[in-house]
Parts: C-alpha cells; structure tokens; sequence
C-alpha cells in the first residue's frame, strides 16, 4: 500500500503543523483553500496544492486525491486540519484494509477523550445517527466520518455537496457497489470537531440541512430532515440564528435540485 495523507485546509493553518505531526511518517498533501486575499506561510513537512480558493470541502478533497495519484499512492488517508491521528492509528486502519474494502476509519474522540463517533447509521427514514460505543474489534458500519478516513486514491467525493455529508454520500456509494465500510474500534483519532466551522452557526447549520437533503436525495424527506434540524436547535439551546440557517439550507438544497433538472 502506498499511502499518502491528504489534508484540506481553508483558514486554520495554525492548526495544521499538529496535524502533520500525526500522519508522520507517511508523505502530506496539504490542499490550500483558503481565500486567495488570506496571507500565510506554508507548512512544514507537506506538498501544498493551491486551489483557486473557497472551493469547499468535498472539491478541496479530491484535488488532493488527484495529487496523490499523480504521485504514485494507491490509498490516501483524508484528515481534517483539526484532527490528529493516535499513534499506532494509521498503521491499524492500514492494516484493516483487504480486497472488497471501500473505507476504514477510527473512534473520532474529542480533546477530554470522549468519543465524538464510532460510525454512523442511516435510518431508512432519513435520520443519521452517531454511534457513541466503542466496538469490540473491526465493524461493519453504514457511515464514516471524512475527518479521518482511508480510500482508494482513486476515490472521489461528490462536489455537489458543499461542506457536510459528502462523506456519507461516499460511504452509501462504496457499500451500494458492494464494498464494505469498516470502524476499527482499536483506532483513534483525536477531532477537535469545530475548529474550522463552529458547530452551532448559522453557517454550519445551513450546511447541514443542505447536505442532508442532498444525501437523501428525494423531495419526501424535507419535512423529516427540517423537523429533526429543528429539533437538534431546540435540545442544544440555539442559537435563533440557527433557525435561519436551517431555512437557508433547504433553500441551497432546492436550487441544487432546480439546476439538476430535478424535480
């Protein structure tokens, strides 16, 4: 396996230097999406590819993906700027991988050590949920978390998704083909999860909403991804502008569908 750590980055170049640290000693691509008036040095230890700047997530990724093909790599570990691979975590995903594996990821626990996901389940009704439980061993899960994830370098993200949910869009995708999605509950990766976009902003969740829908895909899950959107607000106190942003969202979302042809 030839593998090369992908990490896309937008603003927080400051974290970026921890990141890099952890993927050792595997070669980085650090994917620079930042604004084009952001002023920055570059990272030690990496490649830098230089996107025309603000072209989102899921475009970001698979700059880096090409990059990495063209240098040769087989696979590519994708690490948000905010995360940070355990020692051993690289090593342990890597040797998950076997012939009809599509991704393999870790535990994501926050900086207290607490665990952020073990996985995702997608309900047939259109809810996702985080597993929270560490499993005995390696699993078989629907989803996995882009902030730390291992593909085929040949893998590639959907660029109509804009910042959420492409990964899950690509987990569906490599389990529809009929490979598997894997959690090795022996892994971790540290996520400090909101360093780049704050969780609970009007921005983020626009995201969300948008990203969700896309995911879902059909015109009959609106009422249950705004109710449960709207739900989330209200079990975590707000902020009101996040209501906005869950209106926003659907709004991306059905002007995404109305440029499709969508009906």
């Amino acid at each position: 396996m030839e593998l090369v750590v992908v990490i896309p980055c937008h603003r927080r170049w400051d974290l970026l230097p921890g990141a890099i640290a952890a993927s050792a000693p595997h070669p980085v691509i650090v994917v620079d999406d930042a604004p084009p008036d952001l002023e920055h040095a570059d990272p030690e230890g990496a490649t830098v590819v230089r996107t025309t700047g603000s072209l989102g997530f899921a475009r970001a990724v698979n700059a880096g993906l090409r990059a990495a093909e063209a240098q040769g790599a087989t696979h590519a570990l994708l690490l948000n700027d905010d995360a940070a691979p355990a020692p051993g975590c690289i090593a342990q995903l890597c040797a998950a991988w076997d012939t009809g594996v599509g991704a393999v990821g870790p535990l994501l626990v926050d900086e207290a050590g607490q665990i952020e996901s073990a996985g995702a389940r997608l309900s047939w009704w259109g809810r996702v949920r985080l597993a929270q439980q560490a499993p005995a061993g390696t699993v078989d899960v629907d989803a996995l978390s882009g902030a730390c994830l291992l593909v085929s370098a040949s893998a590639r993200l959907d660029e109509g998704f804009t910042h959420g949910f492409e990964d899950f869009a690509l987990c569906r995708s490599l389990r529809a083909s009929g490979r598997r999605v894997l959690l090795v509950g022996g892994a971790q990766c540290v996520h400090r999860g909101g360093a780049t976009l704050g969780r609970r902003s009007r921005a983020a969740q626009r995201h969300a909403v948008s990203g969700h829908l896309r995911l879902l895909g059909r015109r009959r899950f609106l009422p249950v991804v705004v109710g449960l959107a709207l739900a989330q607000v209200a079990r975590e106190g707000g902020p009101a502008e996040r209501v906005v942003g869950v209106a926003d969202g659907v709004r991306d979302w059905w002007s995404g569908r109305r440029r499709g042809g969508l009906a």
